[in-house]
């Protein structure tokens, strides 16, 4: 019986740690396009606005409106993003975060997700 809630209580830990963005931020993140090799999200951020802890597999990203983004990682680090308008490049798997919009505009950018790459 140990072993069975013990095993229980891992897959749960696992589960709050790689969080599906559009499962924890619908109201942020829509999907796009998905199909067996990608998903499409597009997330948008108003001012203030900061999304539930979530992972990111790898993927290219396109900002589509600028902003300022405070990203807190569950290990503790915290980086600020200035995204640019037209900024494109690629992401490695993200680790689970927080974002939150540190800005006075809505950012928004799309994310493809490549489903081929796994999350950290």
């Amino acid at each position: 019986m140990r072993v069975a809630c013990l095993a229980v209580v891992g897959l749960m830990a696992g589960t709050v740690v790689a969080q599906d963005a559009v499962k924890v931020a619908p109201k942020n993140f829509k999907v796009l396009v998905e199909n067996e090799h990608v998903r499409v999200v597009q997330d948008t951020l108003k001012p203030g606005e900061k999304e539930a802890q979530h992972t990111h597999p790898a993927g290219w990203y396109y900002v589509t409106q600028p902003g300022k983004m405070k990203v807190t990682y569950a290990d503790g680090k915290v980086s600020t993003w200035d995204a640019k308008p037209g900024e494109q490049s690629w992401m490695d798997a993200e680790a689970a975060h927080t974002s939150e919009n540190i800005g006075k505009s809505t950012i928004q950018y799309v994310l493809v997700e490549v489903k081929s790459v796994k999350k950290k």
